[in-house]
């Protein structure tokens, strides 16, 4: 008998075992391995970590394809690459070069990114994923960059800045290439995040120190970080009621999730080497 629940116990325990090992990602995120900035892959609370890429080139943003099983990685010779969570990777090639700040459009059909024409001039161009189909779609001077869709793919936020003491948020239209401000004048903003009810999570250091606000639409930005550590990169939560964010809290930067309810923080990686730039899986475009 005794023998009999030994059994039984070992096989729920392994079952068990078997099904967190088989839980799906749910973040990816840049972590410092060996010499250069890597992607990796992990569950909301930060278990399950397994690193995804190993080509010994610093990785500088990534973000995730609706399947769930690749992301988009810029790189930081200005290349982009499809990066299967199984480990091979495939170039990109785009008619720009170098490009930064590639982001991967909701529905996986088009990359947003930044190309460099002059120093302090950065123009915002859209692809489609394969690198074809080139088009700049925003005709303004100096630095546009940073650029965030929104989860119904319509419009893009993005950075604008002149290269002094200030970077603006603004956003343009995909039909239409209409264009609005939405920040004025408030020091430099960076980092800019779209929930699905079209709030706003960005770092800005408009009280002399970098913390992560938060933005209703149609309201005014409130402060949800107070700490004399560096707070950037916020990612929202599939349902929009937590974010992940990048912070030096703790003296090394790491991820933390905060949710927006109970601004309740909790740390999510604890590297000694660093981990940033994190991005939330959000499921196929339905």
């Amino acid at each position: 008998m005794a023998m009999r629940v030994a059994l039984v116990a070992a096989t729920v325990w392994a079952s068990a075992v078997h099904a967190d090992s088989a839980a799906e990602p749910e973040l990816a995120y840049i972590a410092y391995t060996k010499g250069y900035w890597e992607a990796w892959v992990a569950r909301a609370d930060g278990s399950g970590a397994r690193q995804v890429t190993r080509s010994g080139n610093d990785k500088t943003r990534v973000s995730w394809y609706p399947d769930g099983k690749s992301l988009l990685a810029s790189c930081n010779d200005g290349t982009l690459v499809r990066v299967d969570l199984n480990g091979s990777e495939k170039k990109i090639s785009l008619e720009q070069f170098p490009v930064v700040d590639a982001a991967l459009s909701p529905d996986g059909n088009y990359i947003a990114y930044s190309f460099s024409t002059a120093i302090d001039g950065n123009d915002l161009w859209v692809a489609r994923s394969d690198g074809t189909a080139a088009e700049k779609i925003v005709r303004m001077t100096k630095l546009q960059h940073e650029p965030a869709w929104t989860p119904d793919g319509s419009q893009i936020y993005f950075l604008s800045g002149d290269g002094g003491q200030g970077h603006d948020i603004w956003k343009v239209a995909l039909t239409g290439r209409q264009t609005e401000q939405i920040t004025v004048g408030a020091l430099y903003h960076f980092d800019v995040a779209v929930s699905e009810t079209g709030a706003l999570a960005f770092s800005s250091n408009r009280s002399g120190n970098y913390e992560i606000y938060l933005q209703p639409p149609g309201g005014k930005p409130e402060a949800l970080t107070d700490d004399p550590a560096l707070d950037g990169r916020p990612a929202f939560s599939p349902d929009g009621s937590q974010l992940v964010f990048e912070s030096t809290r703790g003296g090394q930067l790491n991820l933390w999730r905060i949710d927006l309810k109970s601004r309740e923080l909790k740390q999510v990686t604890k590297l000694a080497d660093g981990a940033r730039a994190p991005a939330w899986y959000h499921g196929a475009v339905r």
